[in-house]
């Protein structure tokens, strides 16, 4: 059974990402020049990598980064917070690019080739990050009683999702199903928690995974 590994990029950015819902992330958003931020990425990165994510407790950062624990907490709340703010270059990127890509395909009418393409690019994201990012799915979820779908992450991405299902039922090529919903479906699929499951659980590679979801929402909702 292959053994998942936490991978964290190099801190890049002494910002946390800027969105709704993030709490003390904001406020550490609006003030690039503090010191102490890259102090507590960096302790967050290296302790992430040498204990795994659910070993490092918002104490041990505080410690690592040299600051006192309040230092810590009006900067951010929890370890979610913490991962978005590792992820932010690399998750706007990866977004930013999927959205080019769906501007640059308008009027194309292959939109489920398009789909299934992108479907496995946010398997291949996933994959490379998957504990970080189920970490701030956690971290979100619990705290602050909401939905995975209400993450901007996954809002940004679900919205690609569902226009594209939106163009291929146009086009005629999917059966008819409610786009939006279809598009919901397929979000609570891309999940890191179901990737992680199946990694461990299953034994699962990215490719099964990644097939088992297009064989679902491509095979399963394209006109035979």
């Amino acid at each position: 059974m292959k053994k998942t590994e936490t991978k964290v990029e190099p801190v890049t950015s002494a910002a946390p990402e800027n969105t709704e819902n993030t709490g003390h992330a904001d406020n550490a958003a609006k003030e690039p020049a503090d010191p102490y931020m890259q102090r507590i990425l960096e302790a967050a990165r290296q302790l992430f990598t040498e204990s795994g994510l659910e070993a490092v407790s918002m104490y041990g950062i505080a410690k690592r980064a040299g600051i006192g624990q309040g230092s810590l907490y009006r900067r951010f709340t929890d370890k979610g917070e913490i991962c978005s703010a590792l992820l932010l270059d690399s998750t706007e990127q990866f977004l930013s690019g999927m959205e080019q890509q769906l501007a640059a395909s308008a009027g194309e009418t292959a939109a489920l080739a398009h789909l299934q393409s992108s479907i496995e690019q946010v398997v291949g994201f996933i994959e490379q990050y998957a504990e970080l990012l189920n970490m701030i799915k956690s971290e979100f979820t619990g705290k602050k009683q909401l939905t995975q779908f209400e993450h901007p992450f996954f809002q940004r991405l679900g919205r690609i999702m569902s226009e594209l299902l939106h163009r291929a039922s146009a086009n005629g090529e999917i059966i008819g199903i409610d786009p939006r919903f279809a598009a919901t479906a397929l979000i609570s699929v891309l999940s890191p928690d179901l990737y992680l499951y199946e990694q461990k659980r299953n034994g699962s590679s990215k490719e099964e995974i990644s097939q088992g979801i297009v064989a679902l929402f491509i095979t399963g909702l394209s006109k035979r």
